[in-house]
């Protein structure tokens, strides 16, 4: 399912890894939608001129889930709406990071077609903190622990819309809400269209990078 939401500050990724190695442009997003509970995960909303990579994994894992939205300037100059993930203590199983690049839009004379840059984890990647701007994802599975959704209209966008996991205790008149546990929250086969992640600390085991290209655009990446 989806919602609207986005932005606050953290990371995931090494930043100098993530800025060489897939030259994502940091402008971001659209209105989020949140995820929820259970199966058939999903939100998309595309915005042309954003730009971005593809984060994916078998499952995804983290602590003290914040989700807010907010707005960041696109590509043409103009601003647009995004959502901000903020997770701690990631872990992260089968992960996939992928940049693609038409190689028809950039400044080239000698090349065509398409390239493209993967980064692959063969083991359990770790971070400390994590923070994503998004415009889409997509979950086969999610599951939250002691989810709470906040919003008011407040004249910052940020503290408009808030997803927490977990969220404090609640106590109602007959609910007795005990604020849940980490991990906070909990997919699998995951699919996230980012513009930004970064992070303090990250551990890629048996890390691999390759870039490949595809001369004729057909879909098949004939070097690399």
């Amino acid at each position: 399912m989806a919602d609207e939401a986005t932005t606050k500050g953290n990371t995931m990724y090494d930043k100098s890894l993530l800025a060489k190695s897939t030259g994502v442009s940091l402008g971001v997003v659209a209105v989020i939608g949140l995820l929820f509970l259970s199966t058939g995960t999903g939100l998309a909303v595309p915005i042309a001129g954003i730009g971005g990579f593809t984060i994916e994994a078998d499952s995804i894992e983290g602590d003290d889930l914040v989700l807010y939205p907010d707005v960041v300037e696109r590509d043409q100059g103009s601003d647009a709406p995004q959502a901000i993930m903020e997770l701690q203590a990631n872990r992260i199983e089968g992960m996939r990071l992928v940049k693609t690049i038409d190689l028809g839009g950039v400044s080239l004379d000698t090349l065509d077609g398409t390239a493209r840059i993967l980064i692959e984890s063969g083991g359990t990647v770790e971070t400390d903190q994590i923070l994503i701007r998004s415009p889409g994802l997509n979950a086969s599975e999610a599951s939250f622990s002691g989810l709470r959704m906040t919003g008011s209209d407040s004249e910052d966008i940020t503290e408009t819309f808030q997803v927490t996991a977990p969220s404090e205790p609640v106590e109602g008149k007959t609910v007795d809400i005990d604020g849940g546990e980490n991990p906070g929250i909990e997919m699998t086969d995951v699919e996230i269209h980012a513009t930004y992640l970064a992070t303090n600390q990250i551990t890629l085991p048996d890390m691999e990078l390759r870039v490949q290209y595809d001369a004729d655009g057909d879909g098949e990446y004939e070097f690399g």
